[in-house]
């Protein structure tokens, strides 16, 4: 009964298909002749044939591009990629035919014509029917039953996920959660396909019960059922991944990064000099001020060098404003700042407050070695530390460091909870964007000229220098 459904379901929307692709042939055929064009009309025969090739070429094509498999999940507008590869082989495989066929295939005119209409047409109707469509499964109608064979950590996860998007047209038949016996699961799993209805499973099984993840997907599939199953690997790989076909295997990224698209390397690159230059050219009269200042009130240098840990865990010398004492027993390698820390020279205890002290990092990022804007850099002493105490830590590593960054406009500095910050770094990456950028610098500066506006969050979670 499921397959002669789905065989249903996918003559109708050919059928769909072909009469919105027949009537643009007609269509532009007629605009044409009702234009004054020199095509004349073919014979009833003739034209009918002519009709046929067209309509079992477009329904050929989209087969082969994937239209027709299942895609409840789908967006509306997940039909436009599908439709424009159809048009663009449509349009090569009709000049193809206009040499071998020339008496029943458009012209050359006549089939750019065709090929456009059919694609803006169908990209509307089928964005137009999938939002009926998820219309009507909300109200209850053209539902599958499905099937959760999970594990007690996605259990509640998953249900809630399904419950919440009723319009995927999904309603749970039945739950049974994993708790370490295979045996008492898979008779559990054999009673409910046997006695409910059951289009699609799920299963959400922990990497160690592959086994009977096995054995569960050979019972479902025997009874009719569809399975899906989320990886053991699950935790790990994060939503916006892609997977690929490598030879017939399938291949899951764990994650994805910014560095891998262009639009980072480059036009982040390119914010980072606009703004590096611009801050030490515009800032130059305070840049000198505060080098005078800090080489009048503690003795020193005005500058202060140190080793960090940047993007693909290459190390740099990062430059700051000197706000601490020059002291012996000091090792600033391994040092952890605290609030009130006894270390700090009041001169300094301000920069670090207003985040002055950061102003040479533009240097840094001039030299390509930080951003204007990313997870701040660590010393390799407490990188060591972090890596193995703090899931994910590492995961900062693969974009460039910044001079400020998400955590940092939250309150996430200083003395405060890792996990916190490594959190709003993460979130960062994941959410990385041009505007994003602009945001947290926007914030970095309205911090800097009104730092009693973060007093509150100062108060909660320490100093805000690491």
């Amino acid at each position: 009964m499921f397959n002669l459904r789905i065989y249903l379901t996918n003559t109708a929307l050919a059928c769909f298909d072909l009469t919105i692709t027949a009537l643009c042939y007609v269509g532009v055929r007629m605009a044409e002749n009702a234009g004054g064009s020199t095509f004349q009309g073919l014979p009833l025969l003739e034209a009918a044939v002519s009709l046929a090739l067209v309509l079992i070429l477009w329904v050929a094509l989209s087969s082969y591009f994937g239209i027709y498999r299942s895609r409840r999940l789908d967006s509306p507008t997940a039909d436009v990629f599908v439709c424009l590869k159809t048009a663009a082989g449509m349009w090569v495989a009709g000049r193809v035919a206009d040499v071998l066929l020339p008496a029943h295939w458009p012209s050359l005119h006549l089939g750019l014509g065709f090929v456009s209409a059919s694609f803006v047409a169908l990209t509307a109707a089928r964005a137009l029917l999938r939002v009926c469509l998820r219309e009507v499964r909300r109200r209850g109608y053209n539902v599958k039953h499905l099937l959760l064979i999970t594990s007690e950590e996605f259990s509640e996860r998953l249900a809630e996920k399904i419950a919440g998007r009723s319009h995927y047209g999904y309603r749970i038949s039945a739950r049974l959660v994993y708790t370490g016996e295979a045996a008492i699961l898979l008779d559990e799993a054999r009673h409910v396909l046997s006695s409910s209805p059951v289009d699609d499973v799920i299963i959400a099984l922990p990497i160690q019960a592959n086994e009977l993840a096995a054995r569960l997907l050979v019972e479902c599939e025997n009874r009719g059922a569809s399975v899906r199953i989320v990886p053991g690997l699950f935790p790990f790989i994060q939503t916006d991944t892609q997977i690929y076909n490598f030879d017939g295997i399938p291949l899951v990224n764990a994650r994805l990064y910014p560095t891998e698209f262009l639009g980072y390397v480059v036009i982040k690159r390119l914010f980072d000099l606009c703004v590096s230059i611009c801050g030490l050219i515009f800032l130059s009269p305070l840049f000198l001020a505060l080098s005078l200042l800090v080489r009048l009130t503690s003795s020193g240098p005005v500058f202060f060098t140190q080793e960090r840990v940047g993007m693909n865990g290459r190390k740099f010398r990062i430059i700051k404003f000197r706000t601490m004492r020059q002291v012996g027993s000091l090792d600033p390698n391994s040092h952890w700042t605290v609030a009130n820390d006894a270390y700090i020279t009041p001169l300094g205890r301000w920069l670090r407050r207003t985040n002055l002290d950061e102003l040479p990092q533009f240097l840094n990022v001039l030299r390509g070695e930080m951003s204007v804007v990313g997870p701040r850099p660590e010393r390799p002493f407490f990188l060591e530390q972090f890596r193995r105490q703090v899931p994910e830590y590492m995961a900062r590593q693969y974009v460039k460091s910044g001079i400020t960054g998400w955590a940092q406009v939250n309150g996430w500095r200083g003395d405060t909870p890792i996990p916190e910050r490594i959190a709003h770094d993460l979130y960062y990456i994941r959410n990385w964007a041009v505007s994003f950028d602009i945001k947290i610098l926007l914030l970095t500066i309205a911090r800097t000229f009104f730092p009693q506006t973060h007093a509150l969050n100062e108060s909660k979670n320490g100093s805000f220098r690491p």
